[in-house]
């Protein structure tokens, strides 16, 4: 009867571990469905668009009956809708709906006439946000008896007063705020000012298709502030506190799929209502693309490119995975060609410093981004009350995007790509360009006409070996920015120098196949062609800090299988007979394929140990008995992930096998001598112990299943609890010291599991 219920057993979890693999696989998924035509529907733009959108096209020279624009045909919608659980989206820009379905009915909906194809939309977004740090007051506040600076610092970095001396204010521009959520902008003083000259002309929730935006994330609270806000003292958080808004939700936390179709809804929502920028603190990147894919093809790229040839202008972060070695490029749509693409630098007055965290450029295809960069660390409104300090690129995006709305007011005749072009030419490293800083910031002073040419503070001197960068004069907390141009315009090696009275020398030999070299010092700049002698790039030169290398700038693609160490520490469960301290420990090395649903792999090497306590009842010398037995095992793994990008939450479930390399059995008797009776003749004697090297009782092979559940923190360590149950026993020999194969060891396990990812 043991014997069945054993096998009864054993055949229960693996039938569980089959259920729920199944389960994974066969749930439903979110889809894009293409159609292939717009037959059938009509369209009047003159009762579509807002007024300032049908201004808009006009200045840029856009078709207003062009086929983007006109509504889905509705018999197409609802026939891909009978095949679905939810049409949750609909594009007119892609002549698409985002719908939720099972593979099955993909594949269903894929053979239908007017359907040109079906796409999955794999995993989740995320806004760009890197982490909030509370302070009930800036830092920057002056004292009552000083005046009332009218400026942040975030904002005094583009030169800000230039806009204010003139009274631009982004006055007769219309922003869009796409985010998650913009609770207490209704309430909160920081935007008194937007209420009381009714500055916020729409919203749209749609996730829940409404009109409520005032709850939900604190992002776009946050966000909205670094655009308009006005702190309690007065000062300007954003530069465009004259502007008018359109805000609308496009995520919820967590949803893994549906972001990207809200996205695109969101962009056509705001180009219907007369928006003339868009701001983007939201990407969609590691958690749910390749690198590869950030050449901007994806369809969120394809919706910001849309939305440019309509005549808004785009500002995106470039996201926060600047220090993640796995993902070393910029998320999208801040790879589409025409977006601004927004990085990040240290919020300092003095220094130019590119903050960690922030995204570094090329985009797959190898073009230049990000676009520019603006302070990584900025002072927003919290919408728990007052304000507070937040890092990410997602506060330098709508910093940028206050700055545009105040430069486009003073050039309104100029269309969104030819404003694109300005705010790169107004940028304090321009034309130099590097894959951390872009073009360096925008300056205010470059549309006020007040922008200085700045004096010659260096020489670029060719020498017979190579050139020479002289440095007449050393200007303090200033670098040196050089480049190394290829043939093709991508660079080869980026640097930030800080220079000495000796200037810097560049041999020959430091310049690859570089082609020209570009350096910036000081806002100067000044370019030489040059000719490489092979080899790697080098500076011979002091306090040297670099940026990039060659010509992958050592960014990793998160590519094939990605790998992480793991260690475990587990407590065997005790039973009646094995009742001691029975643990586990491993390490080992893991190889994971996948986004949100991984498969994967794993080697490594575990030791057990069991422990058995009893008491050996017809012996005349022994009364107490404990046995240790010790395990090293090489274990191999099988498993599969799901991971919840948005908690932050890893699940785990899978099948292991391993080889006892080693068994190792130590007992340990206490002795008593005593008469037939059971009275002791003599005193207890110390305990006596045997070792066993190797013990043929002990099975060699070890199987089971194993789960886990784990936190991931900052993509660099997952924390979290294991579990695993033996389907194979531990004793094979009969009345083997205490127990036998009847009487085994408890089969599960429980723990903590650490998992370093490189």
């Amino acid at each position: 009867m043991q014997q069945i219920l054993k096998f009864m057993r054993k055949t229960i979890l693996i039938a569980i571990f089959t259920m729920l693999s199944g389960m994974i696989m066969a749930q439903s998924k979110c889809f894009w469905v293409f159609f292939t035509d717009k037959n059938e529907t009509q369209f009047d733009p003159y009762s579509y668009f807002d007024a300032k959108a049908i201004a808009r096209y006009q200045q840029c020279g856009a078709d207003l009956y062009d086929i983007s624009n006109y509504p889905l045909n509705d018999s197409y919608v609802n026939a891909v809708g009978s095949y679905s659980n939810e049409v949750f989206g609909e594009s007119r820009w892609l002549n698409a709906v985002g719908v939720e379905t099972t593979d099955d009915n993909a594949a269903l909906i894929a053979q239908l006439p007017f359907v040109a194809r079906v796409q999955e939309i794999v995993s989740n977004g995320a806004m760009a946000s890197f982490n909030g740090t509370e302070q009930s007051e800036f830092s920057n506040v002056l004292n009552d008896d000083e005046p009332v600076d009218i400026l942040t610092d975030q904002v005094k970095r583009f030169g800000g007063q230039h806009f204010v001396d003139k009274g631009i204010d982004g006055k007769g521009l219309r922003i869009c705020v796409m985010d998650g959520g913009f609770p207490k902008v209704n309430t909160h003083p920081a935007f008194q000012h937007l209420r009381d000259n009714n500055q916020i002309i729409k919203t749209y929730n749609f996730p829940n298709k409404k009109e409520d935006v005032y709850g939900w994330s604190t992002h776009g609270t946050m966000v909205l502030s670094c655009i308009a806000g006005i702190n309690e003292e007065g000062q300007k958080l954003g530069l465009a506190t004259g502007a008018e808004f359109l805000l609308a939700r496009t995520e919820i936390d967590p949803e893994p799929f549906k972001e990207e179709v809200w996205w695109a809804q969101g962009a056509e929502w705001a180009d219907k209502n007369g928006a003339d920028i868009i701001n983007s603190s939201l990407g969609y990147g590691k958690d749910r693309h390749w690198t590869k894919d950030m050449d901007g093809t994806s369809y969120v790229a394809k919706a910001a490119n849309k939305a440019v040839e309509k005549g808004i202008l785009i500002c995106n972060s470039a996201g926060n995975e600047g220090d993640d070695s796995r993902w070393m490029t910029i998320i999208t749509p801040a790879d589409a060609e025409n977006v601004i693409c927004v990085g990040g630098i240290d919020a300092n007055l003095e220094q130019y410093r590119h903050i960690s965290f922030s995204s570094f450029g090329p985009t797959a295809d190898k073009r230049r981004k990000p676009d520019v960069v603006a302070f990584g660390e900025a002072q927003v409104a919290n919408p728990s009350g007052g304000f507070t300090s937040a890092f990410g690129t997602s506060f330098a995006s709508p910093l940028t995007a206050g700055f545009c709305a105040c430069a486009w007011q003073t050039k309104r005749d100029l269309t969104a790509l030819q404003m694109k072009a300005e705010i790169q030419k107004s940028c304090d490293l321009y034309p130099y360009y590097d894959y951390a800083y872009g073009y360096g910031v925008p300056q205010a002073a470059y549309f006020t006409n007040e922008l200085k040419p700045a004096e010659r503070s260096f020489n670029l001197v060719q020498e017979k070996d190579g050139v020479k960068i002289v440095v007449p004069k050393v200007f303090e907390n200033q670098d040196v920015f050089i480049n190394v141009e290829g043939a093709d315009g991508v660079l080869l090696g980026y640097y930030k120098v800080y220079p000495d009275s000796t200037g810097i020398k560049l041999n020959n030999k430091d310049f690859g196949q570089g082609k020209k070299l570009n350096v910036s010092y000081n806002g100067f700049y000044d370019s030489c062609p040059i000719s490489g002698m092979g080899g790697d790039i080098k500076l011979a030169a002091n306090n040297i800090r670099i940026h990039g290398q060659d010509g992958t700038f050592k960014k990793v693609d998160a590519e094939g299988w990605q790998k992480t160490t793991y260690f475990q520490y587990d407590y065997n469960l005790p039973n009646t007979t094995w009742n001691g301290f029975n643990r586990h420990f491993a390490f080992g090395r893991r190889w994971m394929y996948g986004k949100s649903y991984k498969i994967g792999m794993g080697l490594g090497l575990d030791w057990n140990r069991f422990v058995a306590k009893g008491q050996i009842p017809d012996a005349m010398e022994v009364a107490d008995r404990e046995t240790i037995m010790r395990q090293m095992q090489l274990r191999g793994e099988l498993l599969q992930r799901v991971v919840i990008r948005l908690w932050g939450i890893n699940w785990d479930l899978g099948v292991y096998g391993g080889i006892n390399a080693l068994r190792r059995v130590k007992i340990v008797d206490n002795l008593k001598w005593q008469d037939a009776e059971g009275n002791p003749t003599k005193p207890y004697n110390s305990k006596v112990a045997s070792y066993y090297n190797y013990c043929r009782a002990m099975n060699l092979f070890e199987y089971g299943a194993t789960t886990r559940i784990s936190y991931s923190i900052a993509n660099m360590l997952n924390i979290g609890v294991y579990g695993s149950y033996r389907l194979s026993p531990v004793i094979t020999k009969e009345d083997f010291l205490i127990g036998s194969p009847h009487n085994q060891p408890s089969p599960w396990s429980v723990g903590i599991e650490f998992e370093l990812m490189p």
